[in-house]
């Protein structure tokens, strides 16, 4: 395990999903998910940092990026620092969420905030979709999209519209 912040995340999601289908009339505290993160393996600072990456999300969501309408046919440049972070494949995958209408332009500019503020030189496609199915997740705008075709397109290798 490499203890990185998605790695704490996905553990995360894993243990609330568990959670939710074994009791869902209770909630899980901040104690009790520090707590079983930590008996894990994961370190208190991985911990703290992936919490607050996570209300990163909905800090942003609630106004740090101005929401704003593109034009069609217009295109996001990326800086020359995210295109280190975010491969061409990385960020064909986010323009291909948004040309299914999955992902609005300020989600898009939430996920590559979100990417760059992780340590981590390099994303893989996969921690990718993590980060969209977690923006995606916690947008409190009426998007429409199912969770089960945003599932299908992070838990499936086989999708052919990425290649």
């Amino acid at each position: 395990m490499t203890n990185n912040i998605l790695d704490v995340l996905t553990f995360m999601f894993d243990f609330l999903f568990e959670s939710a289908d074994q009791d869902s009339s209770q909630e899980v505290d901040d104690d009790l998910l520090k707590l079983h993160l930590s008996e894990a393996g994961f370190d208190s600072d991985r911990i703290e940092k992936a919490l607050i990456w996570l209300e990163n999300i909905a800090a942003l969501q609630d106004g740090k990026i101005a929401s704003f309408d593109t034009l069609h046919n217009s295109m996001r440049i990326y800086s020359e620092h995210e295109k280190t972070k975010l491969d061409s494949r990385s960020r064909g995958f986010i323009m291909f969420m948004e040309n299914m209408g999955q992902l609005n332009a300020s989600q898009r500019e939430i996920v590559i905030e979100q990417v760059m503020s992780l340590e981590d030189s390099k994303l893989s496609i996969d921690d990718l979709k993590w980060v969209v199915m977690m923006v995606i997740g916690n947008s409190s705008a009426e998007s429409g999209v199912s969770s089960q075709w945003i599932e299908s397109i992070v838990f499936h290798d086989d999708n052919p519209t990425l290649q």
